[in-house]
């Protein structure tokens, strides 16, 4: 379809809300505009089905008070701070303090934000938790490679581990001891796979959107996912995607349009990510920030912000995924975070209740508050292995761009509307 220039245009009213079928049960989406209370209680259900729903109704109500709480937190200082984790099912929100005085204060200020808070003392902060994975990562041995395949941080434990076999313990202990790095036994590691897949799909090239599908030429077809958009201090923009989707420096394109070539990607411990200048002119100037949604005026939702750093994302959040390669005119499912540091899966945030489908990588999650904004917060790698469910699977997992930002690409920042 060809157009002589583009319009921002006023559109008035709701497109239908009724969802596509999926190969699983139905899933929780972020399919209308008020819905985001009922997208969140399903959401909670799916993750944890023995909920009650009172306790998801809860849950869902209570997601913005919680962020509220972490932001008192954060900013009391990153050293005292050290984490959270949200139980559903009982309602309680456990916050960890490397200080009594804040441990008292996140009791009290819990308490007045409705919230059913238990507090513990330990010894370090997340963000020393944080510094210490990046330096174990960094390493060039033994201990780093396996820090980047299997290392995350346990907030409950309050520390940085690596999951290991009784073989790989042999060869790592003792570096692992000098650098204060726990081992633990390696359960069965999660059957899963990259969520490239190939469909014909090439429909939405108005602007680029978080959760249109991309193509390369030497795939023939569309085959992964538009993460967000970003720019540079410059105004010079770039689209993010999965790290795994490079094959070079290809040529990339969304629709009847190209965006541009990668020039770079990382597909290494918690990040899985890779970076396409726009410099199509069609795409070149505009101001970015969106989501693809189905089932809102234009196909087109805002991005509201961006998680500023990796403690902004907590076991309990409700997060949407703007991808849905197998159902092009789907919505947009949800789940629930179950950690922002899974070991069993390179250190990357696990979404528990949505296992997502071939196709879906390099697509962009979001948390979508109770009041219907949408925070960025990473971009989705793999899924359990199946689609929505159909070999039994309820687990996704995706690269924060809080991490993505502060170990890959520095310069770029997520382009908003708030």
């Amino acid at each position: 379809m060809l157009r002589s220039r583009k319009t921002v245009a006023t559109v008035v009213g709701l497109a239908a809300t009724a969802l596509a079928t999926t190969a699983g049960p139905a899933a929780a989406a972020d399919d209308a505009r008020g819905k985001s209370l009922e997208a969140g209680i399903e959401a909670y259900q799916n993750a944890y089905p023995k909920i009650s729903l009172e306790a998801a109704q809860t849950a869902a109500r209570q997601q913005d008070e919680r962020k509220e709480l972490y932001g008192f937190l954060a900013k009391g200082g990153e050293q005292t701070f050290g984490g959270a984790q949200f139980d559903p099912v009982s309602g309680v929100l456990k916050v960890f303090a490397t200080d009594e005085e804040v441990a008292r204060f996140a009791g009290e200020t819990g308490k007045q934000l409705g919230l059913d808070v238990e507090t513990q003392i330990v010894k370090q902060s997340f963000a020393d938790l944080e510094r210490q994975a990046a330096e174990v990562r960094a390493r060039k041995d033994q201990l780093g490679s396996y820090a980047r395949a299997y290392g995350g941080i346990e907030v409950a434990n309050n520390r940085f581990v690596i999951a290991v076999s009784a073989a790989q313990r042999a060869l790592v202990e003792t570096a692992a001891a000098d650098a204060g790095v726990t081992l633990i036994d390696r359960r069965s590691t999660p059957k899963t796979e990259y969520d490239a897949g190939c469909t014909s799909r090439s429909a939405c090239d108005w602007t680029i959107r978080a959760g249109s599908m991309i193509w390369t030429p030497s795939a023939g077809n569309d085959n992964c996912s538009v993460g967000f958009t970003a720019r540079t201090s410059a105004n010079a923009r770039y689209t993010y995607t999965a790290g795994h989707c490079s094959s070079g420096a290809t040529l990339w394109g969304t629709g009847g349009q190209s965006i541009g070539t990668l020039s770079s990607a990382r597909n290494s411990g918690p990040v899985d990510a890779a970076i396409i200048p726009v410099t199509n002119p069609w795409f070149k100037f505009d101001t970015g920030g969106e989501i693809y949604n189905e089932f809102f005026p234009g196909r087109t939702v805002k991005v509201n912000a961006v998680a500023p750093t990796l403690s902004y994302i907590w076991s309990g959040d409700l997060v949407c995924l703007a991808a849905n390669f197998t159902s092009p005119n789907g919505p947009n499912f949800c789940g629930v975070v179950g950690t922002n540091s899974d070991s069993s899966v390179r250190g990357m945030v696990r979404v528990d209740g949505l296992d997502a489908c071939p196709g879906d990588s390099g697509g962009g999650w979001y948390w979508l508050t109770p009041s219907g904004r949408r925070i960025a917060y990473g971009i989705h790698s793999r899924s359990d292995v199946g689609c929505h469910g159909s070999g039994n699977g309820s687990h996704s997992w995706f690269s924060a761009l809080p991490t993505v930002k502060s170990t890959y690409t520095p310069s770029l920042n997520v382009e908003t509307r708030p």
